[in-house]
């Protein structure tokens, strides 16, 4: 269910917030329902789980909504929280709700540090998600150091480093040339070259494509129906996970 769908919606235009949480948390939906509920109003719908979920609530633009999310963001600041954002005019609800979920997954791949996350932030990442050939290609590229021990993870430090690989060496507590040599295996396997920026994006954005695993999909998907929370009932959970 919209809130377009809902009888007597006081708006028609509505943020879409999706939050992803790293590691589940029997108190976390808790937590969040009670801050949104003091932030705005009791007029949030919520559909919360241990892993996070999703979030409607009236905006009257864009800004509003954005503005909201980083209140929730500034509220769990001591919790590692990532959250998507979107907003949609009358009739739009399905299109941002699906926009919120694709950014959350695409910031928390693309391994950006807990915060809030607009479409403009994973732009080129979005548009690679939203098309099927391009997704699968980079997907098969990635796959052959996707499930390695050694060289995902020193991948992911380079790109952590912004590609200063002595950074990541000392990250890893290996030698620099340990490093040169890892990467060259991921050139040989992937046939993109990390050392190289173009390179290293590539690979990035298919390491955030791979990212959307089932279970964190999961987590932002499960709660497609919505509903207000009982305003008397402080931590009322709309689901569990």
């Amino acid at each position: 269910m919209t809130p377009q769908d809902m009888p007597g919606s006081p708006v028609t235009a509505h943020g879409h917030l999706a939050l992803l949480r790293e590691g589940p948390s029997p108190t976390w939906d808790a937590r969040t329902e009670e801050t949104l509920c003091a932030l705005a109003g009791g007029r949030a719908l919520t559909a919360l789980s241990s892993h996070g979920g999703r979030v409607v609530l009236p905006c009257r633009d864009e800004r509003r909504a954005a503005r909201t999310a980083s209140k929730v963001r500034a509220a769990l600041r001591d919790r590692p929280v990532w959250i998507g954002v979107a907003w949609s005019a009358g009739g739009e609800g399905p299109r941002a709700a699906h926009e919120a979920r694709e950014v959350v997954r695409l910031a928390r791949g693309l391994r950006f540090a807990p915060g809030v996350y607009r479409l403009c932030d994973v732009m080129m990442e979005y548009a690679c998600a939203r098309t099927p050939r391009v997704r699968a290609a980079m997907l098969a590229r990635i796959a052959p150091v996707a499930d390695d021990p050694v060289l995902r993870p020193t991948l992911e430090a380079v790109i952590d480093a912004g590609g200063n690989r002595s950074r990541a060496a000392r990250e890893l507590f290996i030698h620099r040339s340990t490093i040169d040599y890892r990467l060259g295996r991921v050139h040989e396997r992937t046939g993109h070259d990390p050392a190289d920026s173009r390179g290293l994006q590539y690979l990035r954005t298919a390491l955030a494509l791979l990212h959307r695993a089932p279970a964190e999909a999961a987590a932002v998907d499960a709660a497609e129906d919505v509903r207000r929370p009982e305003p008397h009932r402080a931590g009322h959970r709309a689901s569990r996970g």
